[in-house]
């Protein structure tokens, strides 16, 4: 009971205290700033505007009989920031004993953290200046006050952890759901706040990956752009093509927080304007670029060739020919100490990048169009966009004349719009012109076996070809290289070279892959070749017998105008294909087409059932001895 007493009496003399010391205080006159802050316009809907706090402030300082010195105003700037310029300016008046109260209207108007609070506590103590809260009862001029400022505070806090939760929470759910924060990349564009391929530039930005593929340093797209004024623009940086390169947005996915300690990464939640492999790819080559600090055209393979032995990657060298002054490439291991010509290996290569460059011609010739062909008609669309773009080019030209806008702001605006207006023009036309685009699937292989026989019925064609290829200049060589080769297993045996593997661009893969799953496109690239290293073609997805035997009438219907023969057998092999037989008819045949037949009892995952095309080969020089007129191509379209 006696320390009950004790501790009552106690805490009656620490307010005695406290009153005294209070009312000594409040004897002092007072020379106030006023601060007020307005962060939303939600505050501003509540009560919290500017003018509003001004006016209530200024009758409140009146009844105290506070003498103001300065108004201090800070608009749109959260409370978490101490560095905002008038919070600032105030203090600088606190250090300076210009003023010894401070007034707001709520001590969340000051600050809402409980650091911050606890750091104005101690500088205003230091420099022996109150502070005084209209609406919450915040101050330092009583000990009531003194507590209440705690207990706001810490209210404070929670409420801004809180916030913080549900505005992460809130976030996640937005990006997931599409809606990315920031500026908008160039190849999108907004619809309903989601992010969505614009179909007016993603080709700048798809351009760009395959061009880096290719060789292209990010300082050489750039100039390439600045050249062709993409976009109406001569300003392109390798900068700006790099931060293109590996923003991973462009892939479909999304990093929040990239530069933080702690960044959330988010998968597929745009839909993406470059494959996954491609955007991969490129990053991989960005690291290997790295590895060799000498980028130059110079080397056809650069980065390419790797040593079967040891597996590291081969350095060029260069030697020159002091009469005539030629040069002459070479590749070298420096852990096993070998040599390699790169005339040797490109040599060895020229049928695999002719056949290459065959099939990519194909798909840009006849497999895109057949693939928009079958999707939907987005004309209307397209004129809908053209009509908007029309709208803003003459928005522009009257602000410009009005003065709104300077010369060289109009001018780039305006190459902008107009540089998207041809596009979508382009755009339309060749919707337009695959409007009577009929074709099957079938149709597709046959124009692509056509012309392999067209190498046996024309070689003069074929051979001025690979001439051509063969005399292509190095930067041309680099290029297709670089275009469809990733890497390539070399190995040294004497004096001969063996291009032991060839890797090709897993993006160049993954988009006949695509064509093939999205819209029913033949794919039949896994070729291999025969003993006189002919590349054959296989349609891995498989037809029943029936089928087999309806595309080989229908193929050499085609042919028959030629006077050429074609054979069709059934055969079967290991699914390595390291064994097919087959009798043939004739002496001399060549295989054109494997087709695995789906439809056999034997067909499982160690045995295929095959359908075998042949060309009769004294069909093939017949018909060529017998033509009277200069070759001409077979024709099927």
């Amino acid at each position: 009971m006696r320390l009950k007493v004790w501790t009552f009496c106690a805490f009656n003399l620490f307010q005695k205290n406290n009153r005294k010391r209070d009312e000594i205080m409040n004897d002092e006159k007072k020379i106030a700033d006023v601060y007020i802050r307005v962060s939303t316009l939600d505050q501003a809907r509540e009560g919290f505007s500017l003018p509003e706090q001004k006016e209530k402030l200024i009758e409140f300082c009146k009844s105290k009989g506070y003498e103001i010195h300065a108004i201090y105003a800070d608009e749109g700037i959260s409370a978490k920031d101490d560095k905002r310029p008038a919070y600032q300016q105030m203090i600088n008046d606190i250090k300076n004993g210009t003023v010894n109260v401070i007034v707001a209207l709520k001590l969340d108007r000051l600050t809402r953290s409980v650091y911050d609070v606890e750091k104005l506590m101690k500088l205003l103590e230091k420099y022996g200046c109150d502070l005084d809260c209209k609406d919450d009862d915040s101050n330092t001029l009583t000990s009531t006050g003194r507590m209440c400022i705690r207990l706001t505070t810490a209210f404070s806090q929670n409420e801004i952890e809180r916030c913080s939760e549900r505005t992460k929470f809130g976030m996640v759910g937005a990006i997931k759901a599409g809606h990315i924060p920031n500026r908008t990349p160039i190849g999108f564009k907004r619809i309903d706040k989601k992010l969505v391929p614009d179909e007016l530039t993603k080709d700048i930005v798809i351009r760009m990956y395959d061009l880096y593929l290719e060789g292209k340093s990010y300082q050489d797209i750039a100039n390439i752009y600045n050249q062709e004024e993409i976009l109406g623009r001569t300003n392109w940086l390798d900068s700006t093509i790099q931060k293109i390169m590996t923003n991973e947005l462009y892939k479909g996915d999304f990093v929040h927080g990239k530069r933080t300690k702690h960044p959330q990464y988010y998968e597929d939640v745009v839909e993406p304007i470059v494959s996954k492999e491609k955007w991969n790819a490129c990053q991989y080559q960005t690291k290997r670029n790295a590895r060799h600090y000498e980028r130059t055209a110079t080397y056809l393979f650069t980065n390419k060739l790797k040593c079967s032995v040891c597996g590291n990657f081969l350095g060029g060298k260069a030697t020159t020919k002091r009469k005539s002054g030629k040069k002459y490439y070479y590749y070298k291991c420096e852990k096993c100490r070998t040599n390699y010509k790169e005339d040797t290996i490109r040599d060895g290569l020229l049928l695999q990048l002719y056949d290459l460059i065959r099939k990519d011609n194909l798909i840009n010739k006849y497999y895109t169009p057949f693939i928009k062909h079958k999707q939907e008609d987005i004309t209307k669309d397209y004129k809908t966009e053209l009509k908007g773009l029309e709208k803003q080019e003459e928005r522009i030209k009257c602000a410009y004349l009005n003065g709104v806008v300077k010369m060289n702001e109009f001018d780039n605006e305006l190459k902008s719009i107009r540089y998207k207006i041809d596009n979508i023009n382009k755009k339309i036309k060749e919707i337009k012109q695959c409007e009577n685009f009929n074709f099957t699937t079938n149709d597709l292989l046959i124009l692509e076996d056509t012309e392999t026989i067209d190498t046996f019925v024309n070689p003069d064609i074929f051979l001025t070809n690979i001439l051509n290829l063969t005399n292509a200049s190095r930067e041309e060589m680099k290029r297709i290289i670089g275009t469809y080769i990733d890497n390539i297993e070399v190995n040294k045996v004497g004096d001969k070279i063996e291009l032991l593997n060839i890797e090709y661009r897993k993006s160049f893969l993954t988009d006949l892959v695509n064509y093939h799953n999205n819209y029913g496109v033949p794919y039949n690239f896994n070729i291999f070749s025969d003993e006189k290293g002919f590349k054959i073609p296989m349609n891995h997805e498989g037809k029943t017998s029936f089928e087999a035997k309806e595309y080989f009438n229908k193929l050499q219907e085609v042919v028959s105008k030629n006077s050429l023969k074609l054979n069709y057998y059934e055969t079967e092999a290991d699914s390595k294909l390291k064994d097919i037989s087959f009798e043939p008819n004739g002496d001399y045949e060549q295989i054109l087409r494997l087709i695995v037949l789906s439809d056999t009892k034997n067909y499982n995952d160690k045995t295929l059932r095959l359908g075998v095309i042949t060309l009769d080969l004294e069909s093939a020089l017949y018909s060529r001895l017998n033509r009277k007129e200069q070759p001409n191509k077979l024709c099927y379209i």
